[in-house]
C-alpha cells in the first residue's frame, strides 16, 4: 500500500506543479473578461519581462495617441506602470479605475487648475458635449458619460466664443482668475495706443454689431478685426478737407490735437543724427529740450540711453555690450514688454529648460530694492533649486541636496516625476512592499505648522507600521516582535513556521492533519480579538477530556 502512494506522488507530482503554474491568478474584471483563459496569457503578459505597458497601449489605443503626442494625465505619468494604478484577476466586479476627485492633482494632466476652474467638479468640464476628439467620441455616448479623455486644452472647448472667432489666444487678454477681468496691451496691436487715445473707451473704437447668433445668451458683439487704422481719418473728421494732405501727423500727435508740432517750429528730426522713432515720436520737444536749449547734445553720443535715461536696473547688466544702449532687451516702441527671447536666456547661466520654459518673467525677476531703490531682480550669486523653491521635505534630504541637488531625483520637466532608486535605501522594496503607491508609507505629517511628507524613518521594523495581530504573544525581553520569523514581504498568509522546531509541541500522528484554528482559537483580551499562540497547555486532557469510566 505504501508502495502504490509512493507511485502516484512520483507521477502526478509533476503535472499539479505544471497546473499551478498555468493557473489564473483571480478571475479577469469584467471589461477584460474576453482575454479569460491560460491560452490569452500572452496578450498581456510579456514574459521574461518586468513590463507590459506597451501590450497595454497596444489595445488603449486612444491612451497611445496621447502619451505619444506628449500630452495628458498617462504621458506626465507614463513612467509608472499601468498596473500601479490599474489592478487586475480581482474577479469581475473589480473596479479598474478607482480614484478620489479631490485629492487628484491636476497639474499631471499638464492642465494647472487655477482661479475659477480651481474646485469646480469635474464634471462641469469633463462631460459628453465638450469633447470633441473623434477618437473618443467614436467609442459611443456611454463611455463618453464616465471617460476624462477627450477635452482640448482650448478655452473654446469649453467656453462660448463671445468673439465670433476674431481672436485666437484667449489667455493674451483673459485670465482664469475671472474672464471679465480683462488686461490687454494695445501695444501689441497694430495699431499701439500712445496719448490721448489711451484713455479711450474701447467701444469708441471697437463698435458694437449683431450677427443674430446667441453667445451667452447676446448676440451682439465688439469687432475687433477690419478696424482702419491707416490714416487718422479713418475714425477722425478731417477739418482741413485734405488741403494738408492725408498725414495728420505732421503736424498733430496723440498727445492731443491742440499740442501742434508746427508749433515747435515743424522741425524734421530724421535730419539729425537721433531720428524719432517708436515712442520718442510722441514726445513734447521740451521734455528733452528744457529750456528751449537744442543745442544741448551737440558732441553727445545718442547711441546710449542713459544719456537721458537713468538705468532702472541700477548696473545688474553693467558690462554686457548692449548694456548702454539697452537694445538687448529693448526697443524705442516701448520699455515693456521687454524682448529678451528663449535662446538669448539660453546663454545665461540659468537656461530655461523643461517646466521654466513656461513661466512668465516676472516669477523670477520679482521686485527687490538696490542701495534703498526699487528694481527688477535679474542677478543670483547660487542658481541652486532651494534658492528659489521652498523645501517640501523640510530638510530630510539637506545632506543628499546640498552634495547632489535636487536633480538627484527631481528634474526641470516637472517636480512631479520623479526617478528614486529604492533600492539604495536602508528599506529596499520587495514583495508586496513593490506594489504600494509612495504615500501609503510616505504620509503628510504636521510639525510646527508645515506639512510634508515622511521619508526618514528611525524604526524600520514590521511593527513601526504594521498593528501586531498577535496581541505582544511573540514579543521578546524587551518588547520586540520579530515577523520575519513566521512571516515574508511576499505576503502575510505565506507561513514560514515549522511547528517541529519553532515550537514546544512538535506535531506528530493525527495532529499533523489538523487546521491550526482547531487548537488555537480566537479570543478577546481587553477588548482586543487575536488568535491564542502562547502561552498553551501541552498536556493532553487540556484539548481532549478524559472519558469517565463506568
Amino acid at each position: 500500500m505504501h508502495r502504490f502512494y509512493l507511485i502516484c506522488v512520483v507521477f502526478f507530482f509533476p503535472l499539479l506543479q505544471t497546473h499551478a503554474q498555468l493557473a489564473s491568478p483571480g478571475k479577469l474584471s469584467n471589461a477584460h473578461s474576453k482575454l479569460e483563459g491560460v491560452n490569452n496569457c500572452a496578450k498581456c503578459h510579456n514574459f521574461g519581462e518586468k513590463s507590459f505597458r506597451e501590450n497595454c497601449l497596444d489595445c488603449h489605443k486612444e491612451i497611445a495617441v496621447r502619451v505619444r503626442e506628449k500630452r495628458g494625465y498617462h504621458f506626465y505619468t507614463r513612467k509608472l506602470e499601468c498596473s500601479k494604478c490599474h489592478k487586475e484577476h480581482h474577479g469581475r466586479k473589480f473596479e479598474l479605475v478607482r480614484w478620489n476627485p479631490e485629492k487628484f492633482d491636476h497639474r499631471q494632466t499638464g492642465f494647472l487648475l487655477e482661479g475659477k476652474h480651481d474646485g469646480l467638479d469635474c464634471r462641469k468640464c469633463h462631460r459628453p458635449e465638450n469633447i470633441h476628439a473623434k477618437d473618443i467620441r467614436s467609442k459611443g455616448k456611454s463611455i463618453m458619460r464616465s471617460t476624462y479623455l477627450g477635452l482640448s486644452t482650448d478655452c473654446a472647448n469649453c467656453h462660448e466664443d463671445e468673439h465670433r472667432g476674431q481672436l485666437k489666444n484667449c489667455e493674451s487678454c483673459h485670465s482664469q482668475k475671472d474672464w471679465k477681468d480683462v488686461s490687454f496691451s494695445h501695444a501689441r496691436a497694430r495699431f499701439a495706443l500712445e496719448g490721448r487715445h489711451s484713455s479711450v473707451a474701447c467701444g469708441k473704437c471697437h463698435p458694437e454689431k449683431d450677427d443674430g447668433k446667441s453667445r451667452n445668451g447676446d448676440t451682439k458683439y465688439l469687432q475687433f478685426r477690419g478696424i482702419a487704422f491707416g490714416n487718422c481719418t479713418a475714425c477722425h473728421e478731417d477739418h482741413h478737407k485734405g488741403a494738408y494732405g492725408k498725414d495728420c501727423t505732421q503736424c498733430h500727435s496723440p498727445a492731443g490735437w491742440k499740442q501742434l508740432r508746427i508749433a515747435e517750429g515743424s522741425f524734421d528730426h530724421s535730419k539729425t543724427d537721433f531720428p524719432l522713432e517708436g515712442r520718442h515720436a510722441a514726445v513734447q520737444c521740451m521734455q528733452c529740450h528744457t529750456g528751449g536749449d537744442f543745442g544741448k547734445f551737440a558732441g553727445a553720443d545718442l547711441s546710449h540711453c542713459n544719456v537721458c535715461h537713468e538705468d532702472y536696473h541700477l548696473g545688474q547688466f553693467a558690462g554686457r555690450e548692449d548694456a548702454r544702449d539697452c537694445s538687448g532687451c529693448h526697443t524705442v516702441a516701448g520699455f515693456s514688454p521687454a524682448l529678451f527671447p528663449a535662446e538669448k536666456h539660453a546663454k545665461t547661466r540659468f537656461p530655461l529648460r523643461g517646466a521654466h520654459e513656461a513661466i512668465p518673467c516676472i516669477r523670477c525677476h520679482v521686485e527687490t530694492t538696490i542701495d534703498g531703490k526699487a528694481t527688477l531682480r535679474f542677478h543670483w550669486e547660487a542658481l541652486r533649486c532651494q534658492d528659489c523653491h521652498k523645501d517640501p521635505h523640510d530638510g530630510q534630504f539637506a545632506q543628499r541636496v546640498s552634495s547632489e541637488g535636487c536633480e538627484s531625483c527631481h528634474d526641470t520637466e516637472s517636480w512631479f516625476v520623479m526617478e528614486f532608486d529604492h533600492s539604495s535605501t536602508k528599506f529596499p522594496l520587495r514583495g508586496k512592499h513593490r506594489d504600494l503607491l509612495c504615500e501609503k508609507c510616505h504620509v503628510r505629517e504636521s510639525d510646527g505648522g508645515s506639512a510634508a511628507r515622511r521619508f526618514r524613518f528611525t524604526d524600520m521594523s514590521c511593527a513601526a507600521c504594521h498593528e501586531d495581530r498577535h496581541a505582544g504573544q511573540f514579543a521578546d525581553e524587551q518588547g520586540k516582535v520579530d515577523c520575519s520569523r513566521c512571516h515574508q514581504e511576499y505576503g502575510w498568509s505565506k507561513l514560514l513556521f515549522d511547528h517541529a522546531t519553532m515550537s514546544r509541541f512538535p506535531l506528530t500522528g493525527r495532529h499533523q492533519s489538523l487546521q491550526c484554528d482547531r487548537c488555537h482559537k480566537t479570543e478577546t483580551t481587553g477588548g482586543v480579538a487575536m488568535i491564542r499562540y502562547r502561552p498553551m497547555e501541552h498536556s493532553c486532557s487540556s484539548c481532549h477530556p478524559m472519558r469517565e469510566e463506568k
